[in-house]
C-alpha cells in the first residue's frame, strides 16, 4: 500500500512542476492604454531593465493626431506599430513624437531602454490622442 501511495505523491509532484515549468515560456499580453472618462492622454509607467520591453495597445481612430512625451528619452525609446496596415515608426528616441492615424485600428506600443543600462530604470510616458 504505502509503494502506490508514494508513487502517487512521486506523480503528483512531478505533474505539478511540468505545469508550473511550462506556464513561464508564454508571451504575455499588451498592456491596454485606457483614457480616464473625458480625458484624452495618458501616463504610462514602469520599470525596465537589460532589454526588457513594455507593451502597450491603444486604439485610434483615422485622422485623429497622437503625440507622444518622452521626459527621459536618453534612456528610453519607443515604437508605435500596426501590422494591419504596415505602419511602423521605428524606434523614436525624440523627446516628443507625433503622427496623424493612417487607419482606425490598435496600434501597439513599445518601450525600451536605448541603452546598454544594465540597472533598472523608470519610465513615464505621456500619449495624447485628439
Amino acid at each position: 500500500m504505502k509503494k502506490y501511495t508514494f508513487l502517487a505523491v512521486i506523480t503528483f509532484f512531478a505533474f505539478a512542476a511540468v505545469s508550473a515549468f511550462g506556464q513561464g515560456g508564454g508571451k504575455a499580453e499588451a498592456n491596454v492604454i485606457k483614457f480616464a472618462k473625458g480625458k484624452s492622454s495618458a501616463v504610462i509607467t514602469g520599470t525596465l531593465a537589460g532589454d526588457e520591453e513594455a507593451e502597450y495597445v491603444f486604439g485610434a481612430k483615422k485622422g485623429q493626431l497622437v503625440t507622444i512625451k518622452n521626459p527621459k528619452s536618453d534612456v528610453f525609446s519607443f515604437r508605435v506599430f500596426n501590422t494591419d496596415i504596415d505602419y511602423n515608426s521605428d524606434d523614436v528616441t525624440d523627446d516628443e513624437f507625433e503622427f496623424q492615424v493612417p487607419a482606425t485600428g490598435n496600434y501597439m506600443f513599445f518601450v525600451k531602454i536605448s541603452n546598454d543600462r544594465p540597472q533598472p530604470a523608470k519610465f513615464s510616458l505621456t500619449i495624447s490622442i485628439k
